[in-house]
């Protein structure tokens, strides 16, 4: 095993864990080697990551976006290469939840947004922060996606055509539980949208997808869903979307002459990639050599060693109450503690950007804590050997 000495620069706690070379370090120098073949003739770089417009961003975003630019910066500057983030702003997250009947239907961040019912500021003005922060520090470029003009692009529609047409092949893999696969319409009047999907019925015809679905109120509804974007609007649950990601930044190499990267959390490696992803492609025909370059961003982790997470503060805040309120939003990290907490931070995912065994683990809430400046945040005091094994290196 290795102990790196300290770089220039770097926060001591950098260098308080053990770096074990997991599986892809033994593979790779620098994480730009996991991008040069793919780059191979591409006129640019295109990074994509995503986010649900679910309230601020906790430390988890935070730390995932402030690697996602370091990364894009990084492969830059190594494989000289013009390089845009593109930004998924998932406003199609739910945001309401009303029960009828026994049945749970659910209006969407962006239905909220339209209607007046929500603030935009609430749900947008965090990442917009955090975006264009770490893109002034970066130097790189951003696109602000909203989920209205993704689910419109071309190839992401041809994929659900697709996936409409062979949904007995797809469900198994999208639905494995229930084999109901959730391309949801929302009620042309009211918005409302059944979360289960029990009463959809997906067809495919020529060019288009039509989804039929109930209303408690205003009974059966059509939404037809044109293969060109030009009408029609759906929600695609998670793993729906993710092959359609997949799927588009596939095409992105025709579409734009570039390399396309899609940076996400961890938790959305291993598993998900093996059994969703994966599969999705191959029967889409996708040839292997065109699949978008996956990375992944380090897991954090709270003192369980379980995933960080803020929808789980929000429903069992008793058992978060030990950690540092600020990490779970950052309109007050950045209230109270300025930006060094961002430029700590921002210095900690170079380091990430750059070396592979830093890349490819998880850290725990009170490493990231370790990294900031000494007055910027009070944290419990937890022993070093509970830090250490948090972090699964």
């Amino acid at each position: 095993m290795n102990i790196p000495t300290r770089p220039p620069g770097a926060s001591t706690a950098a260098t308080e864990l053990v770096f074990a070379p997991v599986g892809i370090a033994h593979l790779t120098n620098t994480n730009v080697d996991l991008v040069r073949a793919a780059a191979r003739g591409a006129q640019r770089l295109r990074v994509t990551t995503a986010a649900q417009l679910n309230g601020t961003p906790h430390i988890g975003t935070v730390v995932t976006v402030l690697t996602v630019f370091a990364f894009t910066a990084h492969v830059r500057d190594a494989l000289d290469l013009p390089a845009t983030v593109i930004f998924d702003a998932l406003d199609n997250a739910p945001a309401e939840h009303i029960e009828i009947e026994g049945a749970v239907y659910t209006r969407t961040v962006g239905d909220l947004i339209d209607s007046g019912h929500l603030d935009p500021v609430l749900r947008v003005s965090g990442f917009q922060r955090l975006l264009a922060w770490a893109s002034t520090k970066s130097g790189v470029r951003y696109e602000f996606r909203p989920y209205s003009v993704y689910q419109g692009l071309r190839p992401v529609r041809e994929c659900l055509h697709a996936i409409a047409s062979r949904l007995q092949e797809f469900a198994p893999i999208v639905a494995p539980t229930d084999g109901i696969v959730r391309i949801r319409p929302r009620c042309p009047q009211c918005r409302l949208m059944e979360k289960s999907a029990a009463n959809l019925r997906i067809t495919a015809g020529d060019g288009v997808v039509h989804l039929d679905s109930r209303c408690p109120e205003h009974r059966h509804y059509r939404e037809s869903i044109d293969i060109t974007g030009a009408s029609g609007w759906y929600d695609a649950n998670t793993p729906v979307r993710s092959i359609q990601k997949g799927y588009l930044l596939a095409a992105e190499r025709d579409l734009h002459d570039a390399c396309s990267v899609s940076v996400d959390g961890a938790d959305w490696g291993g598993a998900w990639r093996a059994h969703v992803l994966a599969p999705a492609l191959a029967a889409l025909g996708v040839p292997v050599a065109e699949w978008p370059v996956s990375v992944f961003t380090p897991m954090i982790l709270d003192r369980s060693a379980g995933k960080l997470s803020k929808t789980l503060y929000v429903r069992y805040g008793k058992n978060y109450t030990d950690l540092p309120e600020a990490f779970l939003n950052l309109d007050l990290l950045l209230d109270r503690h300025g930006e060094d907490a961002l430029d700590a931070i921002w210095s900690e995912a170079q380091l990430w950007a750059r070396e592979p065994r830093r890349l490819h683990r998880s850290y725990t809430v009170d490493y990231l804590a370790r990294l900031l400046p000494t007055a910027a945040i009070p944290v419990q005091a937890a022993p070093l050997a509970a830090t250490r094994a948090g972090a699964t290196a």
